[in-house]
């Protein structure tokens, strides 16, 4: 059985996650945590929005990780 990943199956996986997080290292942690994840995803949009930062970063990634 193939499941499909859409925007309800992913949000529950998030979902749980981030309950699982909750319980086991403290609302503080998690709030951390959350603020990290916020700000990686902002600068995510930045970057799908910015085609000539994207390119360089890939440039840069390809020279460090070229083998």
């Amino acid at each position: 059985m193939r499941i499909t990943w859409n925007a309800k199956i992913i949000g529950m996986a998030i979902g749980l996650l981030a309950g699982v997080l909750l319980v086991l290292v403290g609302w503080r942690v998690f709030l951390i945590l959350l603020g990290f994840v916020l700000a990686g995803y902002l600068v995510g949009t930045w970057l799908d929005s910015r085609e000539d930062v994207a390119r360089r970063f890939r440039q840069l990634f390809d020279r460090l990780f070229r083998p």
